[in-house]
């Protein structure tokens, strides 16, 4: 009601401008209009004018939307199309978060709907209690005091990147672990030369100093001490939006295999965080953190996950089947944004190469939160594909219980599927919903749960 009195109300005082102009100038130049001339300037005028404005809108409207990414070129050949669907096959996953140590105990508190509480410390620059997602049994103050021992240099000591180091360095050191354990199963290396390589694919925010970043891939070496250090490699992986992780996925996932390749453990780690007073401050500024003032806004968060890729020689504990990204017609932040269609039919699409069963999926678990659209895509899509979840329980969103965790979001929420998909020992969908326009979906199951369709 409001928007048609607003637009009513402009359409009106367009109408009085251009009539007033009229009679003003058949005043000046003493004119007498005919009634041809009162019904071309008085109403015909005015109309073309409206007609203009909202057909400019229109075209500004149809420029500014983002436009969907074409999933091939044209050009691109038969023979060079994928010759199926982008996959991974994992061993083992590792997380950390504000509600637990591992996916196992995020999932249960994903399950019980845990969220956010006031912090003790984080407070707005107007000295009120903010809500934050805070991980448990961290002492901010002896890991600044270790890394400044360490010849640490000041650009690396920002609270939040210590915390997420220290977080890094945990999954790394449980994933090393499993890895280990596979590796050595049969025989201990007699040789360091014979050891496997161990890769380590590191993805951390852009917006870190290079002195943090490089302490962060420093404490992944040294958390994998299990390992000949001589046979430890790592890759850093800038990010600078929340889609880095699932860019360098489905990267992973379309590199061809090489059988002149020596063997190699893979192991691919996230993390981000943002607990820390400067970056509330800055927030606050920027009017995106969660105040009763702003419900759209963001809760701080922090976390790291990791995922264990199994070689082509060794037994998967899951299989994780990629969908294209797609773009959404309306940023999921924009005022009015609701669920769109496309995902509904890119997670059938997704279905039908995995050769999975709707009615076999047991959880959607998406890493979107509070904001915008993203609370309604999932229940959208467990409404027009997957009847038969209970929009309550099984659709979880990890950025309701963990806050705002940026890169390592996307990693998180796998590592969480893939927990479920364990516990229920049935495909788990995942969706990516952190981005304002970029969408993506992942199917998590197990090798022997599959359902064909």
């Amino acid at each position: 009601m409001v928007r048609v009195l607003k637009k009513g109300g402009l359409v009106l005082a367009l109408f009085a401008v251009v009539w007033l102009a009229v009679i003003i100038w058949w005043q000046e130049s003493r004119t007498l209009p005919t009634g041809v001339d009162i019904g071309l300037y008085l109403f015909a005028l005015p109309l073309a004018i409206l007609a203009a404005i909202w057909i400019g809108a229109r075209i500004v409207r149809a420029a500014r939307t983002p436009k969907a990414a074409p999933a091939q070129a044209q050009t691109e050949t038969q023979s060079d199309a994928p010759a199926g669907p982008a996959a991974l096959r994992l061993i083992a996953v590792a997380a950390r978060a504000a509600p637990g140590e591992d996916a196992a105990a995020i999932a249960e508190a994903l399950a019980e709907q845990k969220r956010p509480e006031l912090d003790a410390e984080l407070k707005s620059p107007q000295g009120f209690p903010i809500f934050a997602a805070r991980a448990a049994g961290m002492d901010d103050m002896a890991l600044y005091a270790a890394a400044r021992d360490r010849g640490a240099p000041p650009e690396a000591l920002a609270i939040a990147t210590l915390r997420v180091t220290a977080m890094l360095a945990d999954v790394a050191q449980a994933l090393t672990h499993e890895a280990h354990a596979r590796a050595t199963e049969l025989d201990v290396p007699a040789r360091e030369a014979d050891w496997p390589r161990l890769h380590f694919d590191v993805v951390v925010p852009a917006a870190w100093s290079e002195a943090a970043r490089h302490r962060a891939l420093a404490a992944v070496r040294s958390a994998a001490g299990a390992w000949p250090d001589a046979r430890i490699h790592t890759t850093e992986h800038s990010a600078r939006d929340g889609m880095a992780a699932d860019h360098l996925l489905r990267q992973i996932a379309a590199e061809p295999a090489d059988a002149r390749a020596e063997p190699q453990w893979r192991i691919v780690l996230a993390g981000d965080g943002y607990i820390d007073a400067e970056q509330v401050a800055h927030w606050e500024s920027l009017a995106t953190l969660l105040t009763h003032a702003n419900p759209q806004g963001s809760v701080p968060g922090e976390g790291a996950a990791g995922l264990l890729l199994a070689p082509p020689d060794a037994q998967a504990e899951f299989h994780v089947t990629l969908s294209p990204m797609l773009q959404r017609q309306k940023s999921a932040d924009a005022r009015g944004a609701q669920a769109e269609a496309p995902l509904a039919d890119l997670t059938r699409d997704l279905l039908q190469a995995a050769a999975v069963d709707p009615g076999a999926v047991s959880h959607i678990v998406s890493d979107g939160d509070h904001r915008g659209a993203r609370p309604l895509e999932p229940l959208n899509v467990a409404s027009l594909v997957f009847a038969h979840l209970d929009a309550g329980k099984d659709c979880q969103a990890i950025g309701m219980a963990c806050g705002h965790i940026g890169a390592a979001a996307s990693l998180l929420t796998l590592a969480v599927a893939c927990e479920t998909c364990l516990q229920f020992d049935q495909p788990v969908l995942t969706l990516t919903l952190q981005d304002p326009a970029l969408r993506a979906a992942a199917l998590v199951a197990r090798p022997a749960a599959s359902a064909t369709a």
